[in-house]
């Protein structure tokens, strides 16, 4: 697995530069425990290491970037009682979309995001400087959280249906995945249908029947089903890997303080997922007031494919390295990926100490 090495390391040593009498001394010390703690350039990061870990960090004064979507992660922070006693500033941005995310990242206007796996496939092909850090994945296999959906009165009733018809593609998002895989399926090409691209206004478009399928997840998916009038053609699992990830910007990674502010608040996120799955009323509660729906779909948006955030190891980058294969043998992508290079590690131990409390085992 291939692990960034960070600039950051070398921070402590350049104030050393600047500072004087016993002062130098101290910082020169604390540069040889830092070393030694880090090993090697060439070995990865040791996750309960400086860069990982608030302990080793003064945090005082950081202000770390955070891009939302529809205030989600932020809302499950605050009902999980997560937010309280940061030792560290979190300023919120809110944005529609993975890759608008993205581009708030590249601009340097974001430190962290979430988002689907998708929008970093074309990320890491347009050289974009993040990294995941944090995967959450579907816990129950046999639900799922995407679907592509038909009006009920259309004459698609199989994946076969589908060609010559209209499909909404979304570039650079989960559903343009999920809508290849299911050509794919189908025994079909981009060439046997026609893709209506478009970032914005999607869901209209389908509502006035200017494309015939539409992608579509989570919340939305929920409250569309709950009117009655579409019907799901073919959902995403066993197609997509339902991988939520946490993404963040190299030159946060790079900076020891706020390497370390991530370590902290992914903690906090994967324990406030936990809090979410475990507290379905109270889970529900949230996402009421997010979406003004009632509580039978609030609850239904909760219930509907509970995630929980993982290690990231071998399997997780497997299933992402044949996302970007997939594209690339569709043409969409120019070049072949390796996609172990998006990945950095280093929070591991984070997540894995979540996991064990998840499981009764710590």
């Amino acid at each position: 697995m291939h692990i960034k090495k960070t600039a950051g390391r070398r921070a402590p040593a350049r104030r050393t530069r600047h500072a004087s009498g016993s002062l130098i001394a101290v910082l020169v010390a604390l540069v040889a425990v830092f070393a030694a703690a880090c090993g090697d350039e060439n070995e990865p990061v040791d996750p309960a290491g400086p860069a990982a870990s608030t302990g080793a960090v003064d945090l005082t004064g950081v202000t770390l970037r955070v891009g939302d979507q529809i205030s989600m992660l932020r809302s499950q922070l605050e009902a999980a009682g997560e937010l309280d006693g940061t030792p560290y500033k979190v300023e919120w941005s809110q944005f529609q979309g993975g890759p608008t995310v993205i581009a708030a990242q590249t601009g340097g206007d974001i430190d962290l995001g979430t988002m689907g796996e998708t929008p970093v496939v074309f990320a890491q092909a347009a050289d974009s400087p993040v990294k995941v850090v944090g995967v959450s994945k579907i816990a129950d296999p046999a639900k799922y959280n995407f679907a592509l959906i038909v009006k009920k009165d259309s004459p698609i009733r199989t994946l076969a249906d589908l060609k010559g018809r209209k499909i909404l593609n979304s570039q650079g998002t989960v559903a343009q995945y999920l809508v290849g895989r299911a050509l794919e399926k189908a025994g079909l090409t981009a060439e046997d249908v026609e893709l209506v691209t478009m970032q914005q206004g999607g869901q209209a478009a389908y509502d006035r029947g200017d494309v015939d399928v539409v992608g579509i997840g989570g919340a939305p998916l929920v409250t569309t089903l709950a009117k009655n009038d579409d019907q799901v053609l073919v959902s995403s699992n066993g197609l997509l890997p339902g991988f939520n990830y946490l993404v963040a910007r190299d030159g946060a990674l790079a900076d020891p303080e706020l390497s370390a502010a991530i370590g902290d608040f992914l903690g906090r996120v994967a324990r406030a997922q936990d809090w979410y799955n475990a507290h379905p009323d109270e889970a529900a509660g949230v996402v009421k007031s997010i979406y003004k729906v009632d509580d039978a779909i609030a609850r239904g948006i909760v219930t509907l494919a509970p995630s929980q955030y993982v290690p990231i190891d071998e399997t997780i980058i497997g299933a992402h390295q044949a996302e970007a294969d997939f594209f690339a043998g569709e043409g969409v992508l120019k070049t072949d990926l390796d996609v172990s290079k998006v990945f950095d590690d280093r929070y591991n131990t984070i997540v894995t100490e979540v996991a064990q409390r998840r499981t009764g085992k710590s």
